[in-house]
């Protein structure tokens, strides 16, 4: 015998263990499985309760009254661990097992690896009609579905139902399940007039695993001196009893670890009492607040960011989102909004009774010295009571990038919110997050046409949820504009017209906003001058103009497209000035670094060329990581040349703050370009990759080039209407060369090809980790997705470049120092690098390059057609033997 068989009832719930630690460990050894489940349904039903925002978006999907919603979501909630009434569960902890059940005889055939989720999800499916469900109520198996995927995979039906055990083991941990059932069905649908036979409404999938899932964490959670769910090892109150005892401790749960805190009651640029509002900033109160899509198209540093907040903070205080997300394109974009965040005191002017709530979020933030820091001050300050929860509260949301978007403010990677709509695990706690945010896209015009297939998918969903969303640009091409639009498929879309800068707000209530009469943005006129030049890297004249610029005081910076140009030009400056003994400053920044190497070098940019920077001349060679969302500021730029909407963002870091300029207050501009229509690898790089072919798109530059050949200046704002217009336009071009135009319409092509790739990897039936390197290479269709990883050897053991062996690394430090350690580097290196097994995870495969030490800080190693340098102060470089440029 299995089971004592004077059992009757719901007795047979009180015979199994939800929760339970290790034997050997002090405490109570087990938490029955009906006190788990119900602490999960009290943190649900709590936060339901208070968190208005919340309950309107899961009312609105399920287009129910609240009441008898509030009774469907609890009882599943209730069944979400339905599987562990099974024996093959209840093994995983024989010493708790023994005891709930005396008579325990350990059953043959048992599987380890035995997925209760899966399971619970197969027995309701299979024992719906012992439930009181009818088997055809495909809805009620939909939610059953959702509440076991909770720990982070899809249940499915991979479970044997015969066979595993003795059949009065199979026939007693079924009757537990029914007990269950109905105890719940009594608690819950009884109270509010749901008949047994009544199926539940149609809710989102991901709405439901995720709001499940996020109940199961803070439910699960004891605390660290058992202040939260403590383990109960036998029954001591009937279930309503026990529910009501839990209500304080969910409420303190909730609280504690971030996930609500009520909003400001009145939004606006009131929140930020010393600022005057200026251009966009006057049209905030005109936009609906309301549910919708919002696109802010205003000129560089002309305030988008505290008018998209602004208009956030109405929405938030009208219960339309319980939090905020601000995705921006990089790593470096996110971490200068995070200081900016903390330097202005944004938190606290958003919600109230907040100081930590602030959680950044993409792969390398743990490393960011702002984020570590906001954290360790509320350590700090745990003395003074109320502290000690925002502390946790923050080390709890930032533990796993699953939970960034849980608190009231998450700030990230656009890749982080791409991942919401990717088959990866817990996609679906990033997509409750979303949803129930003010979702705001910094920089919207900066990513490919394969992000944009993933963005509109996101765009649809947000939309069907009633969900809000702020875009932001300096302004967007027609097509890109068309597209985003068109995937808000809520309300009407406005009538666009010409004006700039613009609010366009798609929703009930579509509205376009301009400007009027209202005072304009103050007009800028940016000087051109086209420097001639194959390699489109400055000539000798050119190199002398910059050094005499920066003798007299100027911070000048030198944009490439290339990293290797980019070097390539240090090299030759750094020479330069080392042969007439100047003592200039001369800095690079570019993304081939070790990240820890970046990490130093991004922070002294930031402060050599910032809005606080000390005076003194300075050159700065850099690529395209200073063209988005990073406060410098140059007294002259010379750039490559480039399309026209990222030439505007380059001239947005040029004379961006009132200072003394040394080189005269005229804003001039050098644009780099070629002596014909070949633009080389420049038009590769901004053309599309296929897997047959390398398409160009020398169209951008072709017209881009035309353009500065012709106005000699532009004239902002109108410029940035008016240029990207033409450059972006379908029509050819009068004068445009035919070989142009047929380049330009297999690009075109590759373009739609792509946009519908991300669509497709959306709607697999995939479950991918989520971990940095999965979420690179499903979010960017970039040049940068090969990841390599330096290292010497010292004394025959294989080493990091700072001496850290391998293998005196345990498992989490391994992790570290790969961040730490990786270099981003282009596809095209894969054919000359060789994949290795990681030495700590032979199933893995990465590229690792063994180097050797050849100079101070530097190391090289080489291959049949290259040469491989790390310079801590260059980056990683391949050199081509034949003496052609490495890439």
């Amino acid at each position: 015998m299995f089971y004592g068989d004077d059992l009757h009832g719901s007795t047979f719930c009180f015979r199994c263990w939800g929760k339970a630690r290790p034997d050997n460990e002090d405490g109570p050894q087990w938490h029955l499985l009906v006190y788990h489940s119900l602490d999960v349904a009290a943190v649900a039903d709590c936060w339901l309760q208070k968190d208005r925002a919340l309950r309107d978006l899961l009312v609105r999907a399920a287009n129910l009254d609240f009441e008898p919603l509030r009774a469907w979501l609890l009882f599943f909630i209730g069944l979400h661990d339905l599987g562990k009434f099974d024996v093959r569960f209840q093994w995983k902890a024989p010493h708790a097992a023994r005891h709930l059940q005396p008579d325990f005889e350990k059953q043959h055939n048992l599987d380890e690896q035995f997925n209760h989720g899966a399971a619970g999800y197969v027995w309701f499916t299979k024992e719906s009609q012992d439930y009181s469900f009818n088997e055809y109520n495909y809805d009620a198996i939909d939610w059953m579905k959702a509440v076991a995927s909770h720990h982070g995979s899809t249940a499915d039906k991979k479970v044997k139902t015969t066979g595993f055990a003795s059949p009065d083991v199979i026939k007693h941990d079924s009757q537990a399940r029914i007990a269950w059932t109905n105890s719940l069905r009594d608690l819950y649908l009884k109270p509010v007039g749901i008949n047994p036979l009544q199926e539940p409404p149609h809710l989102d999938h991901s709405l439901l695993a995720g709001f499940c899932s996020v109940a199961d964490w803070i439910g699960s959670n004891t605390g660290e001196h058992g202040e939260y769910f403590c383990y109960e090892t036998e029954q001591t109150d009937d279930l309503a009893d026990y529910l009501k005892s839990r209500r304080n401790i969910a409420e303190r749960a909730l609280r504690d670890f971030g996930i609500y805190r009520p909003a400001l009651v009145q939004g606006g640029m009131r929140i930020f009492p010393n600022l005057t509002p200026r251009g966009v900033q006057t049209l905030v109160d005109q936009i609906p607040v309301e549910p919708g899509l919002t696109l802010i198209e205003a000129p560089t540093g002309s305030g988008k960011t505290e008018a998209a907040l602004a208009y956030a903070s109405h929405l938030l205080a009208k219960g339309f989102a319980d939090s905020l997300i601000f995705a921006l394109p990089t790593q470096a974009t996110s971490n200068a909004m995070l200081n900016r965040f903390i330097q202005n005191g944004i938190g606290p002017s958003l919600f109230t009774d907040t100081v930590q709530d602030i959680v950044l979020a993409h792969g390398k933030a743990r490393f960011n010295q702002d984020f570590e820091q906001l954290k360790a001050t509320a350590r700090q300050r745990t003395a003074q009571g109320r502290e000690e929860a925002l502390s946790q509260c923050s080390e709890w949301l930032a533990a796993s990038r699953k939970r960034v978007f849980l608190g009231q403010i998450g700030i990230c990677t656009i890749d982080q919110v791409l991942l919401s709509v990717l088959p990866i695990r817990h996609n679906f706690v990033r997509t409750l997050g979303v949803r129930k945010s003010v979702l705001i896209i910094d920089e919207i015009h900066a990513y490919d046409w394969y992000m944009y297939g993933l963005l509109t998918m996101l765009l649809k969903e947000q939309s069907k949820a009633g969900g809000s969303v702020v875009l932001l640009s300096a302004t967007l091409p027609e097509a890109i504009k068309e597209r985003l639009l068109n995937a808000w498929q809520s309300g009407a879309s406005p009538e666009v017209s010409e004006a700039y800068p613009q609010v366009l707000h798609a929703g009930n209530m579509p509205t376009c906003l301009d400007m009027g009469s209202a005072p304009t943005p103050s007009v800028r006129t940016v000087q051109f001058k086209l420097a001639t030049s194959k390699d489109l890297l400055p000539d000798e004249n050119l190199i002398e103009q910059i050094i005499e610029a920066a003798k007299k005081g100027g911070k000048v910076a030198i944009v490439c497209n290339l990293v290797n140009d980019a070097q390539i030009l240090w090299q030759r400056l750094a020479t330069e000035l080392h042969a007439r003994n100047l003592s200039i400053s001369l800095d690079i920044f570019h993304a081939r670094f070790r990240f820890k190497d970046r990490q130093n070098i991004e922070s002294q940019v930031l402060c050599n060329y910032g809005k606080s920077a000390a005076p003194g001349g300075r050159i700065l060679v850099a690529t395209q990581v200073v063209e988005q969302s990073l406060d410098l500021d140059f007294d002259w730029l010379v750039t490559q040349i480039c399309p026209v909407d990222l030439l505007f963002q380059r001239l947005g870091r040029l004379h961006r703050h009132a200072r003394p300029r040394p080189l005269g207050e005229t804003t001039q501009c050098t644009v780099l370009v070629p002596d014909s229509d070949d633009y080389g690898l420049h038009a590769v790089l901004y053309g599309a990759k296929t897997e047959r072919k390398i398409l160009l798109n020398r169209r951008v530059l072709w017209r881009t080039h035309r353009l500065l050949e012709r106005e000699k200046k532009a004239v902002f704002p109108l410029a940035f209407r008016d240029w990207i217009k033409k450059v972006y336009q379908e029509d050819a071009w009068p004068d445009e060369p035919i070989d142009i135009q047929q380049e330009y319409q297999q690009f075109s092509e590759a373009l739609d090809g792509k946009y519908y790739s991300g669509q497709w990897l959306a709607k697999q039936a995939l479950n991918f980790p989520d971990d940095e390197e999965h979420a690179a290479a499903m979010t960017r269709d970039g040049e940068m997705n090969l990841m390599v990883f330096v290292f010497q050897r010292h004394h025959g053991k294989q080493c990091f470049l700072d001496g850290t062996q391998f293998d005196e690394l345990d498992d989490w430090q391994w992790q570290e120092e790969l961040n730490l350690n990786g270099i981003p580097v282009p596809s095209s290196w894969q054919k000359d690098l060789q994949d290795s097994p990681d030495p700590k995870d032979i199933t893995i495969k990465r590229y690792f390059l063994e180097m050797s030490p050849v100079l101070v800080d530097q190391w090289a190693t080489s291959s049949d057609q290259y040469e491989y340098v790390y310079n801590r102060s260059m980056g990683l470089r391949r050199i081509a033997r034949d003496g052609k440029p490495g890439g």
